[in-house]
């Protein structure tokens, strides 16, 4: 992937177009595609929302065909690329004390090949790296999550969900480690959307901030500042401050909902890929929408991620493919 592109900003955004088609295309597709990039650009994963299939491409070369595509036996949390390492949650199997237990599996980015395993109590339901892919935040479905330090392969320590009835759509991690974030719904009388937001390092309870929709599908951290937006079936997005602990401002004009956020590293660009068949490039400041692609498959809704260095934009097409959108020349 040439860094030759200019990086995209509020003035230049208009005029993305896709410059590359990461195939190969699949027949019959219609489950959608959680994507991610590795913290340097080079390796960009992508997951089946509702099956087994992973993939990814090492964007360093031309070819346009995965490393790996396979299907394994793997639960419906995201893939996420840190350095080296493809890292996904395998479906439960016969551990070495004998239980039945899912397992948090590094696999080669280069040949798929597993590199590392650990087996874990619970079934996990989400996945998330943080910016830098030092740590994963591994969302478990029994009263927990884990947060895991990649480098030593080991827990670092447990955030604890609140009591009830809940079901976790996704996770982020802040640019600076200091913040842990969940989009979630509750399951109640009066079901409802709401963001937990923990401080890492104390690892206690999290601030519950209710949203306005019935439920929460999508959350991202600002990369520069200390704020993080929370979306779902509805046309706002909420603006959370995390060290105030409060709802800053809303931003209309998501009129395809947003299915999943993403911050350009730069901050000032939000991308939001909705519930259907395309996704949108808002300036984060108003809410203005500088940039809107579909491909009419409205049977698949797919993730839109920035690349790090800002140059690209991700999106998963309904074809199975995924398309690369950068600044047309």
């Amino acid at each position: 992937m040439t860094s030759l592109r200019p990086i995209i900003t509020p003035a230049n955004a208009a005029r993305l177009s896709r410059v590359r088609q990461l195939g190969p295309v699949r027949v019959s597709f219609s489950s959608g595609q959680r994507l991610g990039f590795d913290s340097q650009g080079a390796v960009l994963v992508a997951k089946d929302s509702r099956r087994a299939r992973l993939r990814w491409w090492d964007l360093r070369t031309v070819s346009d065909h995965p490393v790996m595509d396979t299907e394994l036996p793997l639960l419906g949390a995201p893939a996420v690329a840190v350095g080296e390492l493809v890292v996904c949650v395998g479906a439960p199997e016969q551990s070495p004390s004998g239980l039945w237990r899912p397992s948090l599996k590094a696999l080669s980015a280069r040949d798929g090949s597993l590199q590392r395993q650990e087996f874990l109590p619970h079934a996990v339901t989400s996945l998330c790296a943080s910016r830098d892919g030092s740590y994963l935040l591994a969302v478990m479905d029994e009263g927990e999550g884990l947060l895991w330090d990649v480098r030593a392969w080991r827990p670092v320590r447990e955030l604890p969900w609140p009591e009830g009835e809940f079901s976790v759509t996704a996770c982020a991690l802040s640019a600076d480690g200091r913040f842990a974030a969940a989009a979630a719904t509750l399951w109640n009388d009066d079901q409802r959307g709401v963001l937990w937001l923990w401080e890492v390092a104390s690892g206690g309870q999290p601030w519950t901030m209710p949203i306005d929709a019935s439920t929460a599908w999508s959350v991202s951290f600002h990369p520069r500042e200390p704020l993080l937006v929370v979306g779902g079936p509805t046309q706002n997005v909420a603006v959370v401050h995390a060290e105030e602990r409060r709802l800053v401002r809303t931003i209309p004009g998501f009129y395809g909902y947003a299915y999943n956020l993403d911050f350009h590293p730069e901050g000032h660009l939000l991308a939001a890929a909705h519930d259907g068949p395309g996704f949108a490039l808002h300036h984060f400041d108003t809410g203005e929408v500088l940039f809107r692609a579909s491909d009419d498959n409205d049977l698949q809704s797919s993730d839109a991620v920035f690349s790090p260095d800002g140059r690209f934009v991700a999106w998963g097409q309904g074809d199975g493919t995924v398309g690369l959108w950068a600044v047309a020349d």
